[in-house]
């Protein structure tokens, strides 16, 4: 069984979203949680469903500003399915619609890290595609926040795209942070960091 990482829409900030989940009447506060790493350099809330085994764990990603959530356990798949119909949560393919139809450089830098954080699962084309579309893309902000959503997924996929990246993007910056990734996933044996 593995953890599902959902996306928040862009509006909702870490303390709205904090406060719609302790609406949620299938979720109460996780008391006396141990702080991991991830815990000690984001904000971060857990709660806990009433079958007292599913978690849901609210982290605000320092790097990029933007809550997400990571569900566990046995009745993770039901309230990933709630979540998305309280519209708290982005689906892929809505993320993936606003990668290829935003203009905007801070709003193609906001949905390429939302796509990291959103695709969990296995290896997909399209999002394979669209982070190829971005590591090409002419602004250097795009390209480095393209080479860091990538860490967030971890796909061995990525290998070549970053291998490229480092050695002929034109941006020395993106260069050393896509040799970085690189070596990074390398070392973890492609598991993503931030699962």
């Amino acid at each position: 069984m593995n953890d599902i990482r959902l996306c928040t829409k862009p509006k909702l900030r870490f303390f709205d979203i904090l406060e719609a989940l302790s609406k949620l009447q299938c979720l109460s506060t996780l008391e006396g949680t141990q702080k991991t790493k991830e815990q000690q350099t984001s904000e971060y809330f857990t709660f806990v469903m009433d079958d007292q085994s599913t978690l849901v764990h609210l982290i605000n990603d320092q790097s990029t500003s933007i809550p997400y959530l990571l569900l566990s356990g046995p009745d993770h798949q039901q309230l990933a399915y709630h979540l998305y119909q309280s519209g708290m949560v982005y689906s892929s393919k809505d993320i993936q619609y606003r990668c290829l139809h935003d203009q905007h450089v801070d709003d193609r830098i906001d949905a390429i890290c939302r796509l990291g954080i959103a695709s969990y699962d296995e290896a997909s084309s399209e999002v394979l595609d669209i982070f190829q579309l971005y590591l090409r893309d002419p602004d250097v902000r795009v390209r480095q926040s393209a080479v860091f959503a990538t860490s967030f997924i971890g796909w061995r996929e990525f290998e070549d795209m970053l291998v490229y990246t480092a050695t002929h993007d034109p941006d020395s910056r993106v260069a050393e942070i896509a040799e970085s990734a690189l070596r990074i996933m390398r070392e973890s044996d492609w598991i993503s960091e931030r699962a």
